[in-house]
């Protein structure tokens, strides 16, 4: 039943029996019964028209108890308003799953075309996005390098700035950990520039990364990077005193 619940995304909220057969490889009927349940207990509902199933209020009440009883949201709550009001761009609070990084809580910008990602949103920690570089910066690189795809699949991003090759990422993952912070300067995508900080708990682990995406272009004023920046790795260092981590 878990698996079936997490076959649904942010970017397929609905699906058939057939679309959930073939992802776990189930039997229809099996996928079915499943489905029953799951909708009898109210964490699924189906479309009588299509047929589809989708999350029901089961699944809401249960991320309502986890965000209200989440140390980490509620440490970063106030640190993001305030780094959004700072900077007028968008505020991502990011953790890692495997070698995933799933949105948990974000900040709209106050600008006119905005760049987020929704929460829940998965992505490989690999793809260039600078809360990926964040969440496996510190990681032992033993640890790393069984997360990144195989040397043949590079460049795995399609920004002009995308890293060639496993060698090249790990590199930029050595000049995080140098700076204090990670870029994406259209390493995941054209025109698109984000800044990440490390989140540590009260054992000095990255639990969490803080970013700021903007638009390129927004970011070419003089001072405006250095200043993003600046409000990043300042929340990001506040959320960490607030989970008990103080530098030494």
């Amino acid at each position: 039943m878990l698996d079936v619940l997490e076959c649904f995304t942010v970017a397929q909220p609905s699906l058939s029996i057939a679309e959930i057969s073939t992802k776990l490889a189930l039997a229809p009927s099996t996928v079915r019964r499943l489905l029953n349940a799951l909708e009898q207990h109210g964490f699924l509902r189906s479309d009588p028209n299509t047929g589809k199933f989708a999350p029901h209020y089961q699944v809401v009440r249960l991320a309502a108890v986890a965000v209200q009883g989440n140390d980490l949201i509620s440490a970063a709550s106030g640190p993001m308003d305030a780094l959004r009001e700072r900077t007028g761009e968008a505020v991502q609070l990011t953790v890692r799953s495997g070698s995933d990084s799933v949105f948990i809580d974000r900040r709209e910008s106050q600008k006119l075309i905005k760049i987020f990602s929704p929460i829940g949103t998965r992505s490989p920690a690999w793809d260039g996005r600078a809360s990926g570089k964040i969440l496996l910066a510190w990681l032992p690189e033993d640890d790393i390098a069984p997360l990144l795809p195989p040397p043949a699949a590079w460049p795995v991003a399609i920004g002009p700035n995308a890293a060639r090759s496993p060698g090249q990422f790990l590199e930029s993952l050595a000049a995080v950990r140098e700076h204090g912070y990670s870029l994406n300067d259209e390493d995941s995508d054209r025109d698109v520039w984000a800044v990440g900080a490390p989140v540590r708990d009260h054992t000095g682990a990255v639990v969490a990364s803080i970013s700021v995406p903007a638009l390129k272009a927004r970011t070419l004023d003089p001072g405006r990077a250095p200043a993003l920046i600046e409000a990043a790795v300042a929340a990001a260092a506040e959320i960490s005193r607030r989970l008990n981590h103080f530098e030494h």
